[in-house]
């Protein structure tokens, strides 16, 4: 009751003085209420309180001032009026206000390119909703899919959850758009005062590289919104409270594919993890927007993460958007030219290409431009004619004015600095693609450094630099592809970057050939462990091809810029991965490069086809090893369920199918969903991606798969499956299948039932589940429990408050963290009352420690620590990661005996987790770690494998050290993974590396390859 706010600076010092003359005004009228004292007793705060408020030394909190009200008979719209007084007053209210108008006009920005720069109309006027389909990223115990039954969702409501998530798409999906949006529509609701549960503040990931968050937050936001009217900086201490009371900050990053380096991305990633499950989880919730990354990078964040994948549009959304484009463009008659544009997209087999938000935008420039011409063919030539639209009309509409805006400055130099600028602007497009090259093969040089660098863009002898800077600044600003984004020049979008680089990698014959025979000649010895399925000749050192290792985004645009100088030596490379020398893996690049709209030859096209269909009519195909499952959401679901559909891997090359756009594809699906050679799990997926190509005979193979299959877990994935086609018959399947006995379905598969049909018939769904965590025999009845409390079903409550105090009971923490996770107060004192039973075993009090530790923060940190270093933990070796944990959180609280803790670890001699204690304490900027792990890389009589370990984890913690560290093992005779060494410093381009004597030819041949290798951009 007794705190009050900073006052903060004169700037808002007209409400407070109004604030109090108002609570002296309301003191003099008041018939018991004198004085200072008097106000104090009945309000029930401190004289020095009221002291405070009246000699306006603070602003008083929310419940101060309702407290003086209420003693003062101030209510209704009285009361109201000095809130807002309140608010205006206190400093933090007034930021959070400025950030939220700034935010909301920095928000209207499009993200994609206009046709003219300044003339993009607004981001909401054109912005259509997509779905989002719920992945399985996560490895949940029950493997099910978030959200919804059906698995789609919309997108905003992704973002509008309560947990940190991933937001997947490829080039031009929709994710900026995305985030955008949505932050425009919240910011608008808190500033009309119907915000609840998160403030959202937008950030590029690039910004949260190498910086504690808070301190990127202020940054970044700061300079983005100086243009957009937010007067004053951020500091790092307004993103390190609650914006409000029991609000939190949703942070929107944006771009994380765009961090080229992969263990920067890891860092950024692992700070996210950090924050998302340390102390300060209940203040920060995270969305992270990013094309799809390898499954080693995305597990960083942890294993229940769930991942959203946007859904391109359907067709009728096409049309809708191009309604919205037409009406900004004014063109005439938007309706009709809708149709007609949609009418021209099927015309030239655009359909699928269109469904991409980002061609829709850059499709319906190009089609309101020249409404009679034909449409560019491929994702190339789109961006082609795209760009090449934008050149030609960045004067065009207003020659005079935009000469003078360009030339004003440098007219004072005479003619010849004119002519320099008109030399320079004349070849702009080419200087633009330099610049991409350059950015794309890792330059991090500001734009402006890089183009002054040109012999193009040499500034005139007279000139000044800042002036001639000036004019390089607005020069790219006004040709369309370039953006200030604050304060830094950027391209627009991460596709112009792509294809501007490809077309400066191609720019003429010569250098198109080396650009591809860089990226396609890719020959490799096949060898027992191999990851090439679907080759013909697979005898031991015979040669096959691997595709190539770049981006597909990347080398699509290679593909279609290469056609004009060397048509022939690109349909000979693709036609190589079309065929049984590549294998499956050659099928899945032809795939993909399909469903991104380049340009393929047709009989690559249909060599790829009839190569998958023969794989996957040929009951002897397998998968070589689990590793060849590229999709992260895939492989998760996969591994966790049953190596058997690792080894039935038919169904994936039908998908491949699916994606060539093969007649063939259904017809193949259906087979194998009725195929009895296969596993259950195998048919399934069959079955649910036959529903995904609206076929007609995919609802009554799921059903029948629902009600015959094995598994437990099949059933009900079929069963989930049948709901997202609207089948009546879903409900009931669902109940019937939470009801089976244990003989024909184990407990986790009807608790997963029940879950499913909670989201079809929340009553039956609740009863079941009240029934399933009711039941002893039931493996997973906290999750019931949990489940119910989501429904706001009082049972849930309960049930948790039984469990938790059940001593029969064996995981008795997890219901008791559930119920102090819940708000209610029983909870912390059954984690403390576990935590401190000695009758329970050492790792189960640490996890009650932990958990009340993340509650109630300092309180706990002593019962934690006592734990944690107690003999039993630090003398066991299977408690001893339970120790490491508890040492972290220590640590991340800012206990200064967590970090001691973890050096401990990470020094004693036999302990097998000294690599993982050192990184721990390395990631948490504690130097010893680094230390740590150099000492252990470099030591002999530590195990070879963690002096491994050590290594690859200095590189990935980017330690200048590292590489030293590779050269002493490198050159270690008695180091047996010395080659290892070796390769990984070559990949570092150490030039040591070529000097290192090496023990086998193949791995001379590696390191020699690794040393002289260099981007095809460049």
């Amino acid at each position: 009751m007794e705190d009050a706010v900073d006052g903060g600076k004169a700037g808002h010092r007209g409400a407070h003085t109004t604030l109090v003359a108002e609570l002296r005004k309301a003191m003099a009228g008041h018939p018991r209420i004198a004085k200072q004292g008097d106000l104090a007793r009945a309000a029930r705060v401190s004289p020095a309180t009221v002291s405070n408020v009246f000699t306006m030394a603070k602003v008083p909190s929310g419940e101060t001032l309702d407290s003086l009200a209420r003693a003062l008979g101030i209510t209704g719209q009285a009361l109201a009026g000095l809130h807002q007084l309140r608010d205006r007053a206190d400093q933090r209210t007034r930021r959070l206000n400025d950030y939220l108008v700034a935010a909301q006009h920095a928000a209207g920005d499009h993200p994609y390119p206009g046709v003219l720069p300044g003339m993009t109309p607004p981001l909401t006027a054109v912005y259509l909703s997509q779905q989002a389909r719920a992945g399985s990223g996560e490895s949940e115990t029950d493997h099910s899919l978030r959200g919804p039954a059906n698995g789609s969702l919309s997108a905003e409501d992704v973002l509008a959850g309560t947990q940190t998530c991933v937001v997947l798409a490829g080039p031009g999906g929709g994710k900026s758009s995305l985030l955008r949006t949505y932050l425009a529509t919240e910011v608008e609701r808190w500033i009309h005062g119907r915000g609840e549960q998160a403030v959202p503040v937008l950030v590029h990931a690039s910004a949260l590289a190498d910086r504690p968050l808070t301190q990127a937050l202020s940054e970044a936001t700061s300079t983005s919104l100086a243009s957009h009217g937010l007067l004053d900086q951020l500091p790092p201490s307004f993103f390190a409270t609650a914006p409000q009371p029991d609000v939190c900050w949703l942070v929107l990053i944006d771009g994380l594919d765009e961090v080229t380096d992969p263990a920067t991305r890891q860092r950024i990633l692992g700070t996210v993890a950090a924050i998302a499950t340390g102390e300060h989880a209940g203040l920060y919730r995270f969305v992270v927007a990013t094309r799809p990354l390898p499954l080693e990078e995305l597990g960083v964040l942890g294993s229940g993460i769930p991942h959203y994948h946007l859904q391109p549009f359907t067709p009728s959304d096409v049309e809708h958007a191009a309604l919205s484009w037409f009406r900004e463009l004014q063109v005439p008659d938007p309706g009709s030219a809708a149709q007609r544009f949609v009418q021209a997209v099927h015309r030239t087999r655009l359909d699928d290409l269109a469904r991409v938000p980002l061609m829709t935008s850059m499709l319906c420039h190009l089609y309101a431009a020249a409404p009679g011409q034909p449409l560019p063919a491929g994702r190339g030539q789109i961006y082609e004619a795209f760009t090449a639209l934008l050149h030609q009309r960045q004067y065009a509409d207003r020659p005079s004015t935009a000469s003078f805006d360009t030339h004003a400055g440098l007219a004072r130099y005479g003619p010849g600095a004119l002519d320099r600028a008109e030399y320079t602007l004349d070849r702009l497009p080419e200087l633009i693609a330099r610049l991409a090259a350059k950015r794309h093969s890792g330059s991090t040089l500001p734009m402006i450094t890089l183009m002054e660098s040109q012999p193009e863009a040499q500034r005139p002898p007279r000139v000044p630099i800042e002036s001639w800077r000036a004019f390089l600044h607005m020069s790219l600003c006004n040709s369309g592809l370039v953006t200030d984004r604050a304060g830094e020049l950027v391209f627009l979008h991460q596709t112009l970057l792509e294809y501007l680089a490809a077309r400066h990698a191609t720019r003429d014959a010569r250098a198109a050939a080396r650009a591809l025979r860089q990226v396609f000649h890719r020959p490799a010895r096949y060898w027992r462990f191999s990851d090439a399925p679907g080759l013909t000749r697979r005898w031991w050192g015979s040669r096959y091809w691997k595709p190539p290792a770049e981006g597909a985004s990347d080398v699509g645009f290679l593909i279609d810029a290469s056609q004009e100088h060397n048509l022939a030596a690109c349909t000979r490379y693709l036609a190589r991965l079309a065929s049984s020398r590549a294998g499956l893996r050659g099928c899945e690049f032809i795939a993909e490069q399909a469903q991104l709209g380049t340009n393929l030859p047709r009989h690559v096209v249909a060599s790829a086809g009839d190569l998958c269909a023969a794989l996957a009519c040929d009951p002897a195909f397998r998968y070589n090893s689990p590793l060849s499952v590229r999709d992260p959401d895939a492989y998760m679901s996969l591994s966790f369920i049953s190596p058997q559909i690792l080894r039935h891997s038919r169904v994936m090359v039908a998908e491949v199918l699916v994606k060539l756009g093969d007649s063939r594809a259904a017809d193949v699906l259906f087979s194998l969903a009725i195929d009895p050679s296969l596993d259950d799990l195998s048919q399934v997926e069959a079955a649910r991606a036959l529903s995904d190509l609206d076929d007609l005979r995919a609802a009554d193979l799921l059903h029948s798969l629902a009600t015959t299959s094995v598994r437990g877990w099949s059933r009900v994935r079929a069963a989930r499956s049948l709901c997202a086609l609207s089948d009546p018959r879903t409900a009931d399947l669902l109940h019937s299948l939470a009801l089976a006995s244990a003989t024909s379905l184990n407990g986790e598969d009807r608790l997963n039932a029940a879950k499913a049909l909670c989201d079809l018939d929340g009553h039956r769904g609740a009863d079941l589940l009240y029934s399933l965590a009711s039941d002893p025999a039931q493996v997973d009845r906290v999750g019931a429990a949990r489940k119910l409390t989501e429904l706001s079903d009082p049972r849930g409550i309960d049930l948790a408050y039984a469990l938790a105090t059940d001593p029969t009971f064996r995981f008795r923490v997890s219901p008791a963290r559930l119920l102090a996770e819940l708000g209610d107060p029983r909870g912390a004192d059954l984690l403390h009352s576990l935590a401190t039973d000695l009758t329970l075993k050492i790792g189960e009090r640490l996890d009650a420690a932990r958990a009340l530790a993340r509650l109630h923060g300092p309180r706990a940190h002593d019962l934690l620590y006592s734990l944690a270093s107690h003999p039993a933990v630090t003398e066991s070796i299977l408690d001893m990661g339970a120790g490491m944990s508890a040492a972290k959180e220590l640590a991340k609280a800012g206990d200064l005996r967590g970090t001691d803790l973890l050096y401990s670890l990470a020094t004693k001699p036999m302990s097998r987790d000294r690599v993982q204690a050192a990184r721990v304490l390395a990631d948490l900027g504690d130097p010893r770690g680094g230390d740590v792990l150099c000492s252990l890389a470099m030591e002999a009589t530590v195990d070879e494998s963690h002096r491994a370990y050590a290594s690859q984890v200095l590189i990935e913690l980017g330690d200048p050290r590292a590489d030293d560290v590779l050269y002493s093992q490198a050159t270690d005779p008695a180091f047996k993974s010395a080659n290892k060494a070796a390769q990984l410093l070559a990949e570092r381009r150490d030039p040591r590396a070529a000097g290192v004597p090496l023990r086998t030819t193949w791995v001379r041949r590696l390191v020699r390859n690794a040393c002289r290798s260099r981007s095809w951009r460049r």
